[in-house]
This record gives structure tokens, sequence and C-alpha cells, in this order.
């Protein structure tokens, strides 16, 4: 028996046939994600931490727009608190973003952007492994299915060829036993090159894009959280009670600044009138009240 009548042979053939569509399956589910992935973590990289606040609207469209993060994103947004001033920034395109708070994160952006939802999710993750099994498992099943064989062909009636059916039948255990030998060997090959793949193709750019997360967005915890409240409660309080201090006066500045411009010019005119017709009747001889004249 030498190498070319193994290779050549049908079990081993199967055997060897389904490794490599295995491992074309991994290629290239793995090449999508990594492309995938390269492109986000370059987008991300490519922001500055201050320019956050003022392109946030970019980078939400990005995401949104981007079939592979679109679900994520969204959930993600959910998290996030927003600084008052995000708003007149978003619309000031000539603005450094220097002046404007951070976006904070209520929870961690692993929980949003891992392994599971970045990689997992985007292949048959169950698929790829118990593929091992599968190759594993065409060993016996070719081993035992060759030796049935082997011993259904092993002719005793015949003493002339019992020699000849005992070489047979030792070469085709020989083969039965060489095809769980390349199914484990296959098995193990097949963990081995699918773990180097992962790492260089999918796990690397996954925990890359996560620290991109963590230096754009600060993590806040809920005490610091609460104190930010308390502050802008007592910021808030402050800016109400000058309010209501300088109301009264503001309100009484404004009546007279109406009654100056409104009421008095209108008094003038009834005054100016009132002179008119008080020479008007002087002239024509009158005398006596002016109200008397009229009536």
């Amino acid at each position: 028996m030498n190498f070319i009548n193994i290779i050549i042979e049908p079990a081993i053939i199967i055997i060897t046939a389904a490794f490599l569509c295995f491992i074309f399956f991994i290629i290239k589910n793995y090449s999508s994600v990594n492309k995938n992935l390269n492109g986000v973590y370059q987008y991300l990289k490519s922001i500055e931490r201050k320019e956050l606040s003022y392109r946030f609207k970019e980078i939400d469209s990005f995401m949104t727009n981007n079939n592979y993060t679109s679900t994520i994103w969204e959930d993600f947004k959910k998290a996030l608190i927003f600084p008052e001033k995000l708003f007149v920034a978003s619309q000031n395109s000539n603005n450094t973003g220097e002046n404007f708070s951070d976006i904070y994160l209520t929870v961690d952006a692993s929980y949003f952007f891992n392994e599971e939802t970045l990689v997992f999710s985007k292949i048959n993750n169950k698929f790829i492994q118990i593929m091992p099994t599968l190759l594993t498992g065409l060993g016996p099943f070719f081993t035992f299915l060759k030796m049935a064989i082997a011993f259904t062909s092993v002719n005793f009636s015949d003493e002339a060829n019992i020699g000849a059916s005992l070489n047979g039948l030792i070469t085709n255990i020989q083969i039965a036993a060489l095809c769980s030998v390349f199914a484990v060997g296959f098995s193990l090959l097949f963990m081995f090159i699918e773990k180097i793949l992962y790492n260089r193709m999918c796990k690397q750019y996954y925990l890359a894009i996560q620290k991109e997360f963590i230096r754009l967005f600060d993590v806040v915890t809920s005490e610091k959280f609460l104190i930010d409240i308390v502050k802008e409660a007592k910021i808030q309080n402050a800016v109400n009670e000058k309010f209501l201090k300088t109301l009264p006066e503001d309100f009484a500045k404004s009546i007279s600044k109406t009654i100056g411009e409104t009421t008095t010019p209108y008094l003038e005119n009834i005054l100016y009138s009132l002179n008119k017709l008080n020479e008007s009747i002087s002239k024509n001889g009158g005398s006596g009240d002016v109200v008397d004249k009229l009536f």
C-alpha cells in the first residue's frame, strides 16, 4: 500500500474535502467580519476626543447607515447622556468643540460592542464550533464502514484465495485506521488554523473598537451622575432665586416704560388740543370756562 493509494481512497478524499470546505467557510466569514470591523475602527480612530460633541451627528449618521452596526448603535445611544449645548454645537460647523461638555456613557461600551454582537452574531458561530467534532466523527464512521466492507469481501471457502483475502483484509483495515488518523489530524489542524485566523481577523479589531469607544466616551458612575444632578439643581435654584428677586423691579421698569412710551404721548395730544380749542374760543370773543363753551 503506497501513499497514492491512500490519497485516492474515497473515504480519505471525503474527509479531506470536508476539511477544505470548512477552512474555506471560516475564511469567507472571517474576511467579511474583518472588512466591516476594520472600516468601523478606522473611522472611530480618525475622531479626536475634543471633536466628539459637535461631530456626534456625523458619527450617528455613519453608525446608523452601516448595516453592520446599526442595531448595536441604536441600543448604545440609549445609554448616552448628552450635554445641553450639544444641539448648539452640532449646528455650528466652525466650532472646535473645546467649549462643550463631553458625552457621557452610563454603561461600559463592552456591554454593547463585544465579541457576541460584533463577531458571533454576524457569522454561523455554532456551526463553526462543531466543525472539529464533525471532522472527528467522520473518522470512526468511515473506519467502521471500511472494516465492514472488508470483512464482507473475505472468502474462506476457497483455500487458494485465503491468502489473498487475508492480505486484502489487512490492507482495508489499515486504510480504515488511516481514516480515523486523517479525521483526527484534520480536526486538530482545523482548530489551530481557525484560532489563528480568528485572532488576526476578528478578535484584534473588536477589541480595538472597544478601546476607541472607551477613549471617546467617559463612563459616568451612578454616584457621579447623582452629584452632577445635585450641582445642576443648585445652579438652577440660584438662577431662579436671582430671577425672582429682579422680577418686581423689571416689572416696574416695564410698566413705567410702557406708560412713558404709550400713555404720555396721548395725554400730551389731548392737552395740546384743549389749548388750541381755548385759543380758538378766545379769538372769537368768547369768555368763561372753556368746558362751558363746549356745552
